[in-house]
């Protein structure tokens, strides 16, 4: 039992750290299309400096892996809390855009190091199910923190000092990774950029963060505007904005219980029931029904993520690679699904591709839970 104390401990730790490193960036993503000017940079550049963490977390995932092989876990972790620090603090400063696409790749570095170091350490706790449902909660407290006091600062001190307070407010997160153990197992050294085609599973998590965390987070305002047409801009962009916070409040409240589900009625279901009623909420968000839709989506898309993990890495030996892997396929979902709902955001046939996007989903779904009976049989 008492291992088992100290095991849970170390997740959270490294959770923690994650969760206070995410609260410049879940900041950044509110503040910076509205006042970018105050921080001096041009319109042109918002959409480059919100995204190009996404993309240099596509291309570096791989590289995560040697790094861990070669250093442990502990350590990466402490350097990764302290410049996600330092690039948060440096958000506001006014260095020029140069310096600011650099703290972003710096930062989407970090964040990598830090997600697949809490995934593993959470993997490492015999209740899998429950310790991904607790950390995912836990990583979520941080930037919901963030997008509740942000706007407040505004009251008492200027948008450029915002972020230096913000990393203040993060810095707890050196301290957590300190509090980390070594692991006792690092992953296998072998390192290549070998490309080969995805898995059922990770062709499902790519998708499933293309019509979610890509093209539904980027539409909510235009699905919104077309439910609604005689909202004003102010009541549409409140509205979006509720939605985002009602996301990440679903994923700290829904997690935990979502892992002890998983634990207790097999992960295979509650993650393959959870992708059903996405697709519902995805069809009901596109047809009119948007209210619901979006609620029904951002639920249980939570319980699909806190999940996502322990999904990747069942049945396989090098837990943190399989890890990793996945979180590559996601984080390329949510890039190029950002993309290109920007570019169907004038679209009048929204609901005929969220619908196909719903049926190849399910079609994998269907691959994925059969392949997973086999697996536990």
């Amino acid at each position: 039992m008492r291992k088992h104390i100290a095991e849970m401990k170390l997740t959270m730790f490294a959770s923690f750290s994650l969760s206070f490193a995410l609260m410049g960036d879940a900041f950044l993503y509110s503040f910076l299309p509205v006042n970018a000017s105050s921080i001096h940079v041009p319109i042109i550049w918002i959409g480059t400096i919100l995204s190009i963490n996404r993309f240099t977390r596509i291309l570096l995932n791989p590289l995560i892996l040697r790094i861990f092989s070669l250093m442990g876990f502990r350590i990466p972790v402490i350097i990764a809390a302290t410049v996600s620090v330092f690039a948060t603090a440096g958000y506001g400063a006014g260095f020029g855009i140069a310096t600011l696409v650099l703290l972003r790749i710096l930062w989407g570095i970090s964040y990598s190091v830090l997600r697949v170091g809490a995934i593993t350490y959470a993997m490492d706790y015999p209740k899998k199910g429950l310790a991904l449902g607790m950390s995912q909660s836990i990583i979520e407290s941080g930037p919901l923190l963030a997008l509740l006091v942000g706007p407040l600062l505004f009251e008492v001190i200027s948008p450029s000092s915002i972020f230096l307070v913000i990393a203040l407010l993060s810095a707890p997160g050196v301290y957590f990774a300190f509090k980390l153990r070594e692991r006792d197992q690092r992953p296998a050294k072998q390192f290549s950029f070998k490309l080969s085609f995805p898995s059922v599973f990770n062709r499902l998590a790519f998708l499933g963060a293309f019509a979610v965390e890509g093209m539904l987070v980027v539409l909510i305002g235009a699905l919104l505007m077309d439910a609604y047409p005689y909202w004003s801009a102010v009541e549409i962009t409140a509205a979006a904005a509720g939605f985002l916070i009602f996301r990440r409040i679903c994923s700290l409240l829904i997690s935990p219980f979502a892992g002890w589900s998983a634990d207790r009625y097999g992960l295979a279901n509650i993650y393959s029931g959870s992708i059903l009623l996405i697709c519902l909420g995805l069809l009901l968000a596109t047809s009119g029904w948007v209210m619901p839709g979006l609620i029904l989506v951002f639920t249980f898309y939570n319980v699909n993520a806190s999940l996502a993990a322990g999904a990747a890495s069942a049945g396989k030996d090098d837990v943190t690679r399989a890890v990793s892997i996945n979180a590559t396929f996601r984080d390329a979902g949510s890039a190029f699904g950002a993309l290109a709902g920007g570019l169907l955001l004038t679209n009048n046939h929204l609901s005929l591709i969220f619908t196909a996007l719903s049926f190849v989903l399910l079609i994998l779904t269907w691959i994925y839970y059969q392949k997973a009976l086999v697996l536990h049989a």
